[in-house]
């Protein structure tokens, strides 16, 4: 099984220059995922000029790992919303993912683009009768907020009891729609960086981002759509923002026998399903099993519970795509989207289901810059205070969790197999040594830069995470994402014998 994305065989073909120089722009846009990259579309008839830089390649981040459902059913949410925020709140929260499926729709057609959009109806199920109930619930949450739906029977092998089904959702192949979106904005003069870093973010009526090359880059409006948002003058992100971890595969071949449909259940950790087109065949992904970072799961084994699904409900017996996504949801499950100071804002969080939502958040951006104004501002401000019982919660866990990450037993003998990984802490430091397939060691320093959790390895991305917010890093220490702003320390091979006497 090949560990990577399915949609790793769209990357774009060219790549961007890093910033090497102090530059001016009208539009700054920070993060080139699809967050980022519909902002600078909506924006192309009204800026002077747009730069966008990002911190690895573009659309290549969270992006690249999605399952490009392009939806507002957003499994068992609205019955919590009404309950939680009242029915007019819950209504908004609809009205603008339908609208970001509007939009691609609408995208799509216009600029011709060839990406197997495809609409669907999505289906809301339940696996077992405590589920039953909860479909329930939802449908009195779709009728007090005006969301058409039906309820009806679904497939026997994948569930026993009438799921909410409802029209007009969609999905897509991400990285080809990014690909033409992409070549749309390079043709329009947009300048596009890439492996450029922004560390901080100031400024008043001119605002300045500033390089981790200590590259200056004043415009006059910056937006901030990186997966975890920079801007260290309001720098509580991380106590709201809850770092998630979801997984998906993709069956080798064969047809599960399922309509063509999104497919998502209503309990944690949920299970999605949707049929990708690959290799001119149709082919089932399974999704899911998605939980806190702070919950230490083994990535490998979320994976196999895929499978098992799979072979249990379809008999799938192979799976040619393995996958791992990090993902940030808020305490009170809406995105953080608008101003965040004047001529700065920001657009992230979007809860697992950012398809829809940043085509509808990089509208709600337009109409906040253009009228100083947006039916959705209040509801999706970014510096909202969201204190709640999941907000107490999650931040109470995080100091448990540090505490967990920083207790690594003392090893003395080190036995590593090519392509794994062991953490070590030896004279009061955690360092982490990985052997690739080629037995070249790479060793760093596992401590997280950002509030000194230690990091643990990801066995299926090969990457070091932090359990406490979400920061994640190569096996050779480059940041590549999470609120972290800096590198992990490389250690040279030929100092390991320091750390092991």
């Amino acid at each position: 099984m090949n560990n990577k994305s399915i949609w790793d065989a769209d990357l774009y073909p060219a790549s961007f220059p890093p910033l090497k120089e102090n530059i001016k722009t009208d539009v700054l846009i920070i993060g080139a995922g699809i967050s980022g990259l519909s902002c600078a579309y909506e924006l192309l008839d009204s800026a002077e000029s747009i730069a966008i830089v990002e911190q690895n390649a573009v659309y290549q981040g969270t992006t690249l790992r999605t399952t490009a459902k392009i939806t507002y059913q957003h499994g068992y949410i609205y019955h919590d919303l009404n309950k939680k925020h009242g029915r007019d709140k819950a209504r908004l929260y609809y009205e603008f993912n339908r609208g970001g499926i509007e939009r691609i729709a609408e995208i799509v057609s216009s600029e011709n683009i060839d990406c197997d959009f495809k609409v669907v109806k999505g289906y809301l199920f339940a696996l077992t009768e405590n589920e039953r109930i909860n479909i329930e619930k939802e449908a009195v949450a779709y009728e007090k907020i005006g969301v058409a739906y039906r309820l009806k029977p679904v497939n026997e092998r994948l569930c026993p009891y009438d799921a909410l089904e409802v029209k007009d959702q969609a999905n897509f192949n991400i990285t080809k729609y990014l690909r033409e979106i992409v070549n749309i904005l390079t043709a329009r003069g947009v300048a596009i960086y890439e492996n450029t870093r922004i560390i901080d973010v100031f400024g008043d009526a001119q605002t300045v981002a500033v390089t981790s090359g200590n590259k200056r880059i004043l415009a006059n409006k910056i937006i901030v759509c990186n997966h975890y948002p920079v801007y260290k003058k309001f720098n509580f992100f991380f106590t709201k923002m809850i770092p998630y971890y979801s997984y998906s595969v993709i069956a080798a071949e064969g047809d599960a026998g399922i309509e063509d449909a999104n497919y998502i259940n209503t309990t944690s950790p949920t299970i999605a399903l949707r049929y990708v087109t690959h290799e001119g065949k149709r082919k089932l992904n399974i999704s899911g099993a998605s939980h806190e970072a702070y919950q230490f799961k083994q990535p490998l084994s979320e994976i196999n519970r895929l499978k098992k699904f799979g072979k249990d409900k379809f008999g799938i017996p192979d799976y040619q795509y393995g996958w791992f996504a990090q993902d940030y949801a808020t305490t009170d499950l809406f995105p953080l989207i608008g101003k965040i100071k004047d001529n700065i804002y920001v657009a992230t969080s979007f809860n697992k289901w950012g398809m829809a939502a940043a085509a509808a958040g990089a509208m709600m951006i337009k109409n906040l810059i253009a009228k100083n104004d947006s039916v959705y501002a209040a509801l999706f401000n970014p510096t909202r205070a969201a204190i709640n019982c999941k907000f107490l919660g999650y931040n109470l866990k995080v100091v448990g969790t540090l505490l967990k990450t920083r207790r690594i037993p003392n090893r003395k003998v080190i036995k590593l197999k090519p392509d794994s990984a062991v953490i070590l802490k030896k004279k009061g430091k955690r360092i982490g040594i990985y052997k690739d397939p080629e037995h070249k060691l790479y060793i760093v320093d596992i401590t997280c830069p950002h509030m000194r959790c230690g990091l643990r390895f990801n066995n299926l991305a090969k990457t070091y995470d932090c359990k406490c917010h979400g920061s994640r890093f190569t096996y050779e220490g480059k940041l590549i994402d999470g609120p972290a702003l800096k590198d992990l320390q490389r250690i040279p091979v030929t100092k390991l014998h320091e750390y092991l006497e």
